[in-house]
């Protein structure tokens, strides 16, 4: 199993999910920036420095990976039956009541999001922007930023889940002394101040 090493002591690292709230925003002002991109989310913002997935399925399906293998940046996953020498393979923590802080290991359930997060402390973020963390549909029913035809169904439930479990972990990141922020004004997670993606820079 791969430990996640100290890349980004102190640093801002932007998480970029896979919400339609994206679209509205000029991700140009990532450049330069420390970004972890969560599965497809990546097709928004190629130059993200790491790619993370916990959905093995999700790696399996060329449809929803397409140029997948050409990402240059690091691929991180907690799918122990992803064998690619390509992908780092970290271990899971369970059950997902805080953030692991042990380095060899991430914490999530529902949301790859939550295991984001969690690799990003491991990373060393002292503070972290949440980008497409939206928990609903766009205006248009659009669930996705990436454009990508999702071959599942939306599970009933399953956005009130991610919020539970973020809510479940934010007083670990908060002990812990880490700042996360959602750059969503209309997101429907609260648990985290919201702010327009500008004020985040």
């Amino acid at each position: 199993m791969w430990v996640a090493p100290k890349l980004w002591p102190g640093e801002t690292v932007f998480v970029l999910a896979a919400g339609p709230s994206t679209a509205a925003l000029d991700l140009s002002l990532l450049a330069g920036r420390r970004v972890i991109a969560v599965k497809s989310a990546w097709k928004v913002w190629p130059a993200a420095d790491v790619l993370f997935f916990a959905d093995g399925r999700w790696w399996r399906e060329k449809a929803l990976r397409p140029g997948a293998a050409d990402f240059a940046g690091l691929v991180v996953t907690t799918a122990p039956e992803v064998s690619d020498p390509r992908v780092k393979v970290i271990g899971r923590a369970m059950p997902c009541k805080a953030l692991s802080a042990d380095p060899a290991k991430i914490v999530l359930e529902r949301s790859s999001t939550t295991g984001a997060i969690n690799l990003a402390m491991h990373f060393g973020a002292a503070r972290i922007v949440l980008l497409g963390v939206d928990a609903k549909p766009a205006s248009d029913g659009r669930r996705h930023n990436h454009g990508l035809k999702w071959p599942w169904e939306l599970r009933p439930g399953c956005w009130a889940a991610q919020i539970k479990e973020f809510s479940t972990i934010a007083p670990s990141a908060e002990k812990l002394g880490l700042e996360i922020v959602n750059a969503n004004p209309d997101s429907a997670v609260t648990v985290w101040p919201r702010m327009r993606f500008e004020e985040c820079l």
